[in-house]
């Protein structure tokens, strides 16, 4: 470990010594990785104590959305414990996508062992994630609280986040737990496989970390300039908005003000509504003038370091909208839906600000940005740079990467784009592969301690040490602490006794403040002081990242048209529908072209002769029960003549004579219009005294 209290010199290196070595050219950068992939290799992997295949269209449906392709396999039927160890299983046969782990805990053997075994599945799933490439997810049922709700190595998608973020009323299927061990309905495996698409989304995707807002008619209902700030009110739709903005906040993202208003009277209507969840306080940045709105994120992003993809700008005027898309496409720009009261539901539908694990670096963020701020000021107001440094009392903390720092350096990697040499996205599971070496970097000065803020990544090559990339967070730049990690690079090196350092650099349009400060390693003439060893750059990363597609996902289109499980149960129906004698026959139909997956159904169509076998016959049973509320048996399916037409038949006799088929209901009416009315009482009253002891039958 290194410990660094102050600069050598008290300024800023000027460079490298006069006579390094240098040979190459910068890199060109890959296309960055996110949740879409370049091949079609993407897979969600599913382990489950119960059948779980009714999960695969709800996820398939997902890919025209999501502008992407990837597949779904299932492990064996409640192999839960052999496909995390087998080193031969599916979780471990592909490195790109997700492995999912679904268990209740009533399967977990009998119920004097279920914690027994339940929490040695932990310790397997604690044992095995790090070896898997792809991330693992892990969603438990009916487990108690509170052991299970961390699980090591792994994420975590409870029931609860699933109900909140689709709610649906019958969850539980009797029928499909008796017939094949299936027990949900359709719609909440609708809500399951939506979600593990979204817990996929959320794991691969590039976070968001600037909500920036507009103040009337969004964050309150009125115009302050117009009606007063004590006539503006907080309806309950802009109320739910706030309380989600400080959500977002104690997740880490930072918040800010975008508004076409006189900041005097955003001040004095926050100071007159004590009321207001949100605060001015709770503001990281804010840009309150009559300049359009994109002029207000640029000055934004650049004061808070962070690029414009990082933002996401939400507003009430579809005009206002419409410009930042036109201006700054990067930013994630948001309409509200006309309807106050819809606002809450909306922005629990934007996948964009999902977040499945928090680290102590998120919950910290915002503080941590307003030192950052405050340095800022400090250095505006200081009369020269070396002054300022000489006072700064910065600290920098080099270390080996700990077990408990790994999710937080794998964050890092995946948020930093800024200040990154290569912008190689690195998961947990990378991060404990044992490629080389992981060093972390922490930062304090008389500012505020920023924690956990960059990560060096290298590895001895011969008489080469190879720095495969470095990266640190923007909150610390600006105080000469990139500089400080070289040389330490520098004298680690030589400890190890090689005589040069490579630097791999890949450029990006992201990463123009780790190209300015590699272009002053790179100079010839003047380098980085007190470098020892000639620094080499070495053309091509050559140790593969993923890559990938950044393709827009169109979240309010995600938000406003399938933000609910009856919506995607709408959109995932097929939209061309035969004309059938019935209505019965039309809602039938389309069950069997869901579970089918076939265009044409006609009258007299064969359940199995366009596809079906016993597992979709539980499930038809299950869809019949849901959509008619009629139970058909199994030899409704399976019975020789049974074609769709007859099918429907059976269906309506259920629903209007209780199960008979007509000619029975028209035999049993016939005997009872022959019977006196003695002996119509005399049966009733037999009929009760058997219902109430079948025993007496």
């Amino acid at each position: 470990m290194a410990e660094f209290s102050e600069l050598s010199d008290g300024r800023v290196p000027g460079g490298a010594e006069r006579g390094l070595a240098w040979r190459g050219g910068v890199g060109t950068r890959g296309l960055e990785w996110g949740f879409v992939p370049d091949s079609p290799s993407f897979s969600i992997v599913v382990a489950a104590s119960f059948t779980a295949d009714p999960l695969q269209r709800p996820i398939e449906f997902w890919q025209q959305p999501l502008q992407t392709q990837f597949e779904v396999q299932f492990a064996p039927f409640g192999q839960i414990l052999q496909t995390l160890l087998d080193p031969g299983s599916l979780f471990r046969s592909h490195g790109h996508g997700l492995n999912v782990i679904l268990f209740r805990y009533g399967d977990m053997g009998e119920a004097r062992r279920r914690e027994e075994n339940a929490r040695a599945l932990l310790e397997a799933i604690g044992g095995s994630a790090p070896q898997l490439a792809a991330p693992l997810l892990v969603i438990p049922f009916d487990v108690p609280e509170p052991w299970w709700r961390e699980i090591p190595n792994a994420w975590l998608l409870s029931p609860a986040r699933i109900d909140r973020w689709y709610p649906v009323t019958n969850k539980i299927s009797r029928q499909g737990e008796q017939l094949g061990a299936i027990p949900f309905t359709e719609d909440y495996f609708i809500a399951l496989g939506t979600s593990i698409v979204r817990a996929a989304h959320a794991i691969h995707k590039n976070p968001h970390k600037v909500l920036a807002l507009d103040c009337d008619n969004t964050l309150w209902q009125g115009i302050c300039g117009e009606d007063g700030p004590e006539g503006v009110r907080l309806g309950p739709g802009h109320e739910a908005l706030q309380r989600f903005a400080l959500r977002q906040r104690e997740e880490g993202m930072l918040l800010a003000l975008c508004s076409k208003n006189n900041e005097a009277d955003v001040e004095a209507t926050f100071a007159a509504h004590a009321e207001f969840p949100l605060q001015l306080s709770d503001i990281t940045g804010r840009r309150i003038d009559w300049l359009p709105k994109p002029d207000g994120l640029e000055s934004l992003s650049r004061e808070l370091s962070l690029g414009l993809d990082s933002f996401v700008f939400v507003d009430d005027n579809p005009r206002e909208v419409s410009e930042v898309d036109d201006r700054l496409p990067e930013v994630l720009a948001l309409a509200l839906p006309e309807e106050e009261g819809e606002f809450g539901a909306f922005l629990e539908q934007v996948w964009a600000f999902d977040r499945l694990k928090l680290t102590e670096e998120d919950r910290r963020r915002a503080a941590s940005y307003e030192g950052a701020q405050q340095f800022g000021k400090a250095l505006h107001e200081a009369g020269n740079l070396e002054d300022f440094l000489a006072t700064l009392e910065l600290s920098v903390e080099i270390h080996e990467l700990r077990e408990e720092e790994i999710a937080r350096a794998a964050q890092l990697t995946q948020r930093t784009n800024q200040f990154n040499f290569t912008t190689k996205r690195r998961s947990e599971a990378d991060l404990r592969s044992g490629d080389g070496e992981w060093f972390t970097i922490g930062v304090r000065d008389r500012f505020g301690d920023y924690g956990l803020t960059g990560l060096v990544w290298g590895r001895r090559a011969g008489g080469e040490y190879v720095v495969e990339n470095f990266l640190l967070s923007c909150r610390v730049l600006g105080r000469g602490v990139e500089h400080r990690v070289m040389n330490w690079v520098g004298e680690y090196a030589g400890k190890l006794g090689c005589e040069r350092v490579v630097i791999r650099f890949e450029a990006s349009s992201r990463n123009a403040p780790a190209a300015a400060f590699y272009g002053q390693l790179s100079d010839t003439a003047e380098g980085l002081a007190g470098l020892k060893f000639p620094v080499v750059q070495a053309v091509g990363s050559g140790t593969g990242g993923r890559g990938g597609t950044r393709l827009r996902v169109d979240y309010e289109r995600i938000a406003r048209q399938l933000g609910s499980v009856e919506a995607i149960r709408g959109a995932m129906r097929r939209h061309a529908r035969p004309e059938l004698a019935t209505a019965t026959e039309n809602q039938l139909a389309g069950i069997w072209q869901d579970l089918l997956e076939v265009e044409a159904i006609e009258p007299g169509s064969n359940f199995f002769d366009l596809g079906g076998h016993s597992l979709k016959v539980v499930l038809l049973l299950m869809r019949i029960e849901e959509s008619f509320g009629v139970t058909l048996g199994i030899e409704d399916v399976y019975a020789a003549d049974t074609n769709l037409e007859r099918m429907a038949r059976r269906i309506d006799e259920r629903i209007t004579f209780g199960g008979l088929d007509h000619s029975e209901y028209t035999q049993i009416l016939h005997g009872i219009e022959s019977m006196t009315e003695e002996e119509a009482l005399a049966a009733l009253e037999r009929e009760i005294a058997l219902h109430a002891d079948p025993s007496r039958g």
